[in-house]
């Protein structure tokens, strides 16, 4: 069965709703076998400590747009009151009350699915029904079948629309979904009982990570994290956990830890910035300044902990590797921004087509994954070395 994440970028303020409110997650040392519960495009980090009004978030928000599928992540009974009385645990907003819902796993796990869709089709109207068809407390489903689709309803009106999933064990105890996430089996479509055929194979028993890390085997840019590693020029961001971090963003800090990994620069004479003192990008900072390659935030300041921009990720890749800036170039949402001929120098030597290619956009402020990174990095180092043999 093929796998793939394919991760949007989504700036957003999110407000989601609490069952209840956590003073901290369970531990748990083993990743939970279970399919990623969004089918399609989206974007998400680590949001469980996040603040909300009611208390600390508790779940991971899923980005992505209305109506891209969401899956049962186990076997188990959808819960609340069924039509003959009947009461199943866990609730269900039914009865013209759409659209969450909570699963309560064949294992005694549970799973929650919050702001389903709740519009019709191309609208904001409050009057669509996010809940699959045959989908209703007291139904058994199947890991990887289709039980709605991602909305905005519930207090998510005013953000983008997102999946909102928590994840509780046998002891009913909330833990941090984010890890159990990044290696969970990503399916290509859901699978409906209405269309026919086999519903996807049970996750039970331990999970086996390939290669270097264990949260990006349902990456597409695993293969180039893989020879990031392989080079030497990335330990992770947990070593001893052996995590990657794949959906994690790039910070300013962490690209001159990069760059600077495979420049082999030496070190600084001069200390640049004031606010990366306590940094353990220091080094790394200094000597690219040094350089000219890397450039700060504002006078005496790196930023080192802000999310490098992708505009600025075009300054430092021409200014390491001395691509050729340009005043054309394929994007049509760069015009004035600062990198401009930068940016048209990545696509002039094929690193990038953009965020949309058919549309023509580059999205010069937004920020790109670790695993994204990965893949720029490494065509970086490709054309490199293609160029230095020919």
């Amino acid at each position: 069965m093929s796998k793939y994440v394919s991760l949007a970028f989504v700036a957003a303020i999110l407000l989601s709703l609490l069952t209840i409110a956590p003073a901290a997650g369970a531990q748990t040392d083993d990743v939970y076998p279970m399919y990623f519960p969004v089918v399609g495009d989206n974007y998400y980090s680590d949001t469980y400590t996040a603040p909300r009004s009611s208390g600390i978030h508790g779940a991971t928000d899923i980005m992505a747009d209305k109506m891209t599928p969401v899956v049962a992540v186990a076997d188990g009974v959808i819960g609340g009151q069924a039509s003959d009385g009947t009461y199943y645990p866990g609730w269900f907003h039914g009865e013209g009350n759409c659209c969450d819902m909570e699963m309560v796993h064949d294992d005694g796990w549970s799973s929650t699915y919050i702001h389903l869709n709740n519009d019709t089709q191309g609208t904001d109207d409050g009057l669509g029904w996010g809940f699959a068809p045959g989908i209703e407390p007291g139904v058994h489903v199947e890991a990887g079948q289709l039980i709605g689709w991602v909305g905005d309803s519930g207090n998510a009106e005013w953000t983008a629309s997102h999946l909102h999933f928590e994840l509780r064990n046998e002891n009913d105890e909330l833990v941090n979904p984010y890890d159990h996430l990044l290696t969970a089996t990503v399916l290509d479509a859901p699978w409906d009982p209405a269309e026919g055929g086999e519903p996807p194979p049970d996750l039970g028993g331990p999970i086996v990570f390939e290669g270097s890390f264990s949260d990006d085997d349902n990456s597409v840019h695993q293969g180039e994290i893989e020879r990031l590693f392989e080079r030497e020029l990335t330990v992770g961001c947990v070593p001893e956990d052996n995590l990657y971090c794949p959906a994690d963003q790039v910070t300013r800090g962490q690209l001159a830890t990069f760059l600077q990994r495979y420049l082999a620069l030496p070190e600084a004479a001069l200390d640049y910035y004031s606010d990366d003192d306590s940094s353990v990008h220091e080094t790394a900072i200094n000597a690219l300044t040094e350089a000219g390659i890397a450039f700060g935030c504002a006078e005496n300041d790196y930023c080192g902990g802000s999310v490098v921009t992708r505009a600025e990720l075009a300054a430092f890749f021409v200014y390491a590797f001395g691509y050729p800036p340009s005043s054309e170039g394929p994007f049509i949402d760069i015009a004035g921004n600062a990198f401009e001929a930068e940016i048209n120098a990545l696509a002039g030597v094929g690193l990038t087509s953009g965020c949309d290619e058919e549309a023509g956009l580059y999205c010069p402020t937004e920020g790109l994954t670790r695993a994204q990174y990965a893949s720029f990095m490494m065509r970086a180092i490709d054309y490199i070395e293609a160029a230095s043999s020919s």
